[in-house]
C-alpha cells in the first residue's frame, strides 16, 4: 500500500497575507490541489495535514489531518501518521508539501519507481537551484548522502550548495515510525525538521537520492514573487493544452485561462482576454480583446469584445460589447445583441432582441424580435422597499424609442410601441403606442427677442 501525507498546515508568513499559504490561487486553484494532484493518482489513500483557519469542505475524499500549533515538519508528519495508523508498517509513505504547485503526477511516479527499483528504505527528491537562497541544501560525502541542512543552520560552505531538497520523499512506514519519535528541535527555528529522520536513518538504513530531471523556477512557493513564477508555469501550460486542442490565442502572454475553464474548437481569443471560474466557450466564438469572463457560458459563434461577463448564460450567435457589462444571472438566446455601453442584470432575452447601446436593463424578462433604443432605464428599484427589485416584463415584437425610462412593475404587450423620451408607469397594451412626454411647445421668435436683450444688456426673458 501507498499512502501520501501532504503538508499544508503553514501559515506562509513570507507572503504577508492573511489567507493561508495553500489557499493562494494559480488560474483559479488553490496551489495545495496541484500538490494534491501530484500525489493521489499514485496513492492508496492520501492525508492532507491543515490548520483549523483551513476548510477542509476543500478536501472532499481525502483524509484529514491536524497541525494546529506550527512545530515544524516533523510534527507535520507525525500528524499525518496518527490518521493512517490502521495501515500495514510495510507500507509505503509519500510526504511531500502543499506548497509545491509544479511538481506532476509523472514526477511522482517516476520518484516511486526510482525507490522500489532501488530498494531502497528512504529515499528524498533533490533538485539542481540556480538560486538556493531560502532552501534546504543537500549534503553529500562525495555522491553519499549526507545529510539535508535548511538555511538558518547551513554554513557558509553548506549555502554554496545548488543541489536542493524539493521537501518529497519516501518512507518505509515502519521505519519512519521509529525514527520520528527520535528527533528534537535543537535548531535555529525551534522546530521539528522531518530531514533530521534522514540523519537519524542514515547508518542504519538504505536511502537513496534522486535528483529531478527537469528545472523548475520555483521548488516551492515561499512569497508572491515565487508564486508568480509557478503561475507562470501553469498557465502557460495551460494556454499550450488549448492551443493544441483547437484554439486560436493571439497573444498569449496577455492571455489569462483559469485551470477549469472549458474552449472549444475553433475559438479565436484576442489579447487582454481573463476566462475565470467555471466559464465555457463554445466553438467558433471570438473573445476580446480586452474581456473579462467568470463563471459563464458562452455560445458557439458569440462575440464578446472589451466587455465582463459574470455568471450569465449567453447563447449562439450573440454580440456582447464592445463596452458592455453583463452582471450576474443574465440569460440570452440566440441571435441577442448586448451593445456598446449597455448593463444587463438579472434579466431573460429571447431570440434577436437587441438593446445596441447606452441603456440598463434590470429585473426584466424581454421577448423576441424585441428592439431597446439608447439611452433606455429600468428603474426596478424604489428605493423605499428594502432591497426589492421589481419585474418588468416586454413581450414579443415590442419597440422601445431611444431615452425611455420603464419604471417597474411594468407589463409592455406584444407589439407594443414606447415614444422615444417617454416615461412610462401603466401596462402598454397589445399594439398600442405609449406616450409618455409633456407636448412640445415652440415660442416663436423667441432666440430674436433673447439675442436683442443681451445686446442692451439686458437680464429679461
Amino acid at each position: 500500500m501507498i499512502a501520501s501525507i501532504i503538508l499544508a498546515a503553514g501559515i506562509g508568513k513570507r507572503m504577508y497575507s492573511k489567507t493561508p499559504k495553500v489557499l493562494h490561487k494559480i488560474a483559479g486553484r488553490e496551489i495545495v490541489k496541484y500538490a494534491i494532484d501530484s500525489v493521489k493518482p499514485n496513492s492508496d489513500v492520501t492525508v492532507v495535514v491543515i490548520s483549523e483557519s483551513i476548510p477542509r469542505e476543500l478536501f472532499d475524499n481525502l483524509v484529514i489531518a491536524y497541525q494546529n500549533v506550527p512545530l515544524g515538519t516533523g510534527d507535520a508528519v507525525q500528524k499525518g501518521l496518527e490518521s493512517i495508523a490502521n495501515i500495514d508498517d510495510s507500507s509505503q509513505v509519500i510526504v511531500t508539501t502543499g506548497d509545491n504547485p509544479l511538481l506532476t503526477a509523472d514526477d511522482i511516479k517516476r520518484f516511486i519507481n526510482f525507490h522500489n527499483a532501488n530498494g531502497n528504505d528512504i529515499s528524498l527528491l533533490t533538485a539542481i537551484a540556480d538560486d538556493p537562497s531560502g532552501l534546504g541544501r543537500t549534503v553529500r560525502d562525495g555522491a553519499v548522502f549526507t545529510k539535508i541542512v535548511e538555511e538558518a543552520d547551513a554554513t557558509e560552505e553548506e549555502k554554496a550548495i545548488k543541489e536542493i531538497n524539493t521537501g518529497v520523499y519516501i518512507f518505509s512506514k515502519g521505519v519512519l515510525l521509529k525514527a520520528i519519535r527520535k528527533i528534537s528541535n535543537n535548531n535555529a527555528q525551534g522546530e521539528y525538521y522531518i530531514t533530521d529522520v534522514l540523519s537519524i536513518l542514515r547508518k542504519n538504513a538504505k536511502i537513496g537520492v534522486k535528483t529531478l530531471e527537469r528545472r523548475l523556477p520555483v521548488y516551492g512557493v515561499n512569497n508572491r514573487y515565487e508564486l508568480s513564477l509557478a503561475a507562470g508555469v501553469i498557465k502557460n501550460e495551460i494556454l499550450k493544452n488549448h492551443m493544441l486542442n483547437g484554439v486560436t490565442i493571439m497573444n498569449p502572454e496577455t492571455v489569462s485561462i483559469d485551470y477549469g475553464v472549458e474552449v472549444g474548437r475553433d475559438v479565436t481569443i484576442l489579447p487582454g482576454a481573463i476566462l475565470e471560474g467555471h466559464t465555457q466557450i463554445g466553438g467558433g466564438a471570438m473573445i476580446g480583446p480586452y474581456t473579462r469572463i467568470i463563471d459563464s457560458v458562452i455560445g458557439s459563434r458569440t462575440l464578446v469584445q472589451m466587455s465582463v461577463v459574470l455568471n450569465s448564460l449567453i447563447g449562439e450567435d450573440c454580440t456582447i460589447g464592445p463596452f458592455s457589462y453583463v452582471r450576474p444571472e443574465n440569460i440570452l438566446a440566440r441571435k441577442v445583441k448586448i451593445g456598446t455601453f449597455v448593463e444587463v442584470k438579472k434579466s431573460r432575452f429571447n431570440e434577436n432582441t437587441k438593446v445596441p447601446h447606452l441603456s440598463y436593463i434590470g429585473d426584466a424578462t424581454v421577448g423576441k424580435n424585441v428592439n431597446i433604443g439608447a439611452g433606455t432605464i429600468t428603474c426596478n428599484f424604489s428605493g423605499l422597499e428594502e432591497s426589492k427589485k421589481n419585474p418588468t416584463y416586454i413581450e414579443d415584437n415590442a419597440f422601445i424609442g431611444s431615452h425611455s425610462t420603464l419604471v417597474a412593475p411594468l407589463v409592455i404587450k406584444r407589439n407594443g410601441y414606447i415614444a422615444a423620451g417617454s416615461v412610462v408607469t401603466e401596462e402598454v397594451p397589445e399594439d398600442a403606442l405609449a406616450i409618455g412626454r409633456t407636448k412640445q411647445v415652440n415660442k416663436e421668435g423667441w432666440v430674436k427677442r433673447r439675442k436683442l436683450s443681451n445686446d442692451k444688456g439686458s437680464t429679461e426673458p
